[in-house]
């Protein structure tokens, strides 16, 4: 900071205009950064938006495909007579050839597995094909241990859809992920179920027919589980969403409801969604905000370009605005500076009515004054010298008063007035701790030794009114508090509890230390006060009301010198009618 005071008018216009110009330029250019970033990310978000419906639609196509060509197989004869009567292999190649121009022509149907649920025939196995033919699987009993063939017995007959993986091991030899709708066959005279058909359709021959990799988007269908059933990366087929790399940050373990919502809250993604009403499947599309807003570094680039133009071109102007305008200050110091060395003859005449030539008019002006203000102001002075000299000379050194006090002390005690000496000691000593050399604080020792002396004269006038007590712990000695902070407490204990106490009563002053705070309380055991009194005194930081009276005045006082003095402070009155009031300051260390 001194050492921009110390630089001269025209740099300071230089260090004020360039960070503003620098500023203002690239608020610009970053406010036209993000508008374009903007209505880029809209435009590629209605874009998603189209693309994740046009998935939708796709897959709702091919899903009621799949759908009707089950309808087709439970009304095929050849398969019902396989599942209920005869099941060769003559019979099974003749299902096969009729089937296969299907297969091989409908996006719907690569594989077809059928389990007979009983038969009274002896088990020849299921039947499977694929679109490379007859094929082998899994038999029954390791069918009916599967989750495949546990949901299609809780279904109420309509289908279900499902990830068959090859980890599943129902197919035997198939290595590709296969998106099956698996319902009952049913015998189409008794619509009993005789079996369990299940329709595969090859997960990344799906995933190729929805989805075209434009401009890096990551598209995937996931079904109600959060497994992924078509994704433009292959090896993403079969996972759980939540297994992908943009969770890589979050929780372990996150539902599909979860990361479909955390997907969406992300500020570096953009992310569209639609979800089919045929199957309840979400269709995303995600794409890295970063990388689509990559064509606006140019904008950047031209920003910085012009900044750095406008900065050397207003610098070259801010100097040259400086010079003209600091050029008359210039000329102004260097006359001031001859003012100084007593030429009262100096003028700077500016011409013109601007700031700088009403400064010169009022500097002319001023000089012209200058001699004569500087012989008043001599003179006055002279008078509050003497003025101060005369105060000092009325005033009474301290230490004759002390002296004094101890003498008639000393002269006492040599005539065995041993109650007189001990009054005029005390009060010595209440004389010298109140006025402290001048000091606004003292330590809780000479606090307390100024209370032990008060209470030790108060004491000699009511004699055997009251009695008191005075502790102090040594730990806490040296700590520093306003002057007479406890006298005020003490006194209004002796005219509101002792003075109206018929019998003897007792006050107790105790300094101590409580964890981090120190404690200064005075208590007695007077009259007290009521609930509604207490209240008003407290609820007065300054005596508004005269119902407050003096004692209110006092500890208000009291309270804007703690609140002065210290950062953190408590201010307690405990008070019960008919037997006494406990006051407590709770000051906290460090507070100073």
């Amino acid at each position: 900071m001194t050492r921009y005071r110390d630089i001269s008018l025209q740099y300071k216009l230089l260090i004020w205009v360039i960070p503003l110009l620098i500023f203002t330029v690239g608020l610009t250019g970053l406010y036209s950064y993000y508008i374009a970033a903007n209505e880029i990310v809209d435009k590629i978000r209605q874009a998603q938006s189209h693309m994740a419906a046009k998935t939708t639609n796709q897959l709702d196509f091919i899903t009621s495909g799949t759908i009707s060509t089950g309808n087709f197989l439970f009304l095929n004869p050849s398969l019902q007579h396989l599942v209920t009567t005869s099941d060769t292999l003559e019979v099974r190649e003749q299902i096969y050839k009729s089937l296969l121009p299907l297969m091989v022509s409908s996006e719907s149907f690569q594989s077809l597995l059928v389990y007979r649920l009983s038969t009274g025939q002896e088990d020849s196995g299921p039947f499977a094909i694929t679109q490379t033919g007859i094929a082998s699987a899994a038999s029954f009993a390791e069918f009916q241990e599967t989750r495949f063939f546990k949901n299609i017995m809780k279904s109420a007959g309509e289908p279900i859809w499902d990830m068959l993986s090859p980890e599943d091991h129902l197919l035997h030899g198939d290595r590709h992920y296969k998106l099956v709708m698996i319902k009952p066959f049913k015998d189409f005279n008794t619509y009993k179920r005789i079996g369990v058909l299940m329709i595969g359709i090859d997960a990344d021959q799906l995933s190729n027919n929805l989805f075209r990799k434009e401009n890096n988007a990551y598209q995937l269908v996931i079904n109600d589980d959060g497994v992924i059933l078509a994704s433009t990366e292959l090896d993403n087929l079969g996972e759980h969403i939540g297994d992908l790399p943009y969770f890589q940050s979050a929780e372990p373990a996150l539902s599909k409801d979860d990361a479909l919502s955390y997907l969406l809250d992300r500020d570096d993604l953009v992310v569209s969604q639609t979800t089919s009403p045929l199957t309840g499947w979400h269709s995303l599309v995600i794409q890295n905000k970063k990388d689509l807003l990559k064509e606006l570094d140019y904008i950047k680039s031209i920003t910085v370009l012009i900044m750095a133009v406008f900065t050397l071109v207003m610098i070259l102007c801010t100097w040259l605005i400086a010079k003209i305008i600091t050029n008359p200050v210039k000329t102004l110091i260097l006359s001031m500076k001859q003012l100084q060395l007593g030429d009262f003859s100096q003028r700077v005449n500016f011409s013109g009515n601007d700031e700088i030539g009403q400064l010169g008019y009022w500097y002319d002006t001023m000089v012209k004054r200058v001699k004569t203000l500087i012989d008043d102001v001599y003179t006055s002075h002279l008078k509050q010298k003497e003025a101060e000299l005369k105060t000092l000379q009325s005033q009474i050194n301290p230490h004759f008063l002390y002296n004094t006090l101890n003498m008639i002390s000393w002269a006492a005690m040599q005539k065995n007035e041993r109650d007189i000496a001990e009054m005029v000691q005390s009060l010595s000593q209440v004389f010298r701790l109140s006025l402290n050399n001048g000091q606004d604080n003292a330590t809780l020792h000479q606090e307390v030794e100024f209370i032990e002396n008060y209470l030790f004269l108060q004491k000699k006038r009511f004699t055997t009114r009251f009695h008191f007590s005075v502790t102090l712990d040594e730990e806490i000695s040296h700590f520093q508090v306003p002057k007479l902070l406890l006298q005020p407490l003490v006194e209004n204990a002796i005219i509101h509890a002792i003075e109206p106490l018929e019998g003897s009563g007792l006050i107790s002053v105790a300094c101590y230390a409580e964890e981090s705070w120190i404690v200064l309380e005075v208590v007695d055991n007077g009259k007290g006060m009521t609930p509604e009194r207490v209240k008003q005194i407290l609820c007065h930081p300054k005596p508004v009301t005269p119902s407050i009276g003096h004692s209110g005045l006092a500890l208000s006082n009291i309270r804007e010198r703690l609140n002065l003095y210290f950062e953190l402070t408590e201010f307690h009155i405990e008070s019960t009618l008919g037997l006494g009031t406990r006051i407590q300051i709770r000051i906290h260390r460090g507070g100073n």
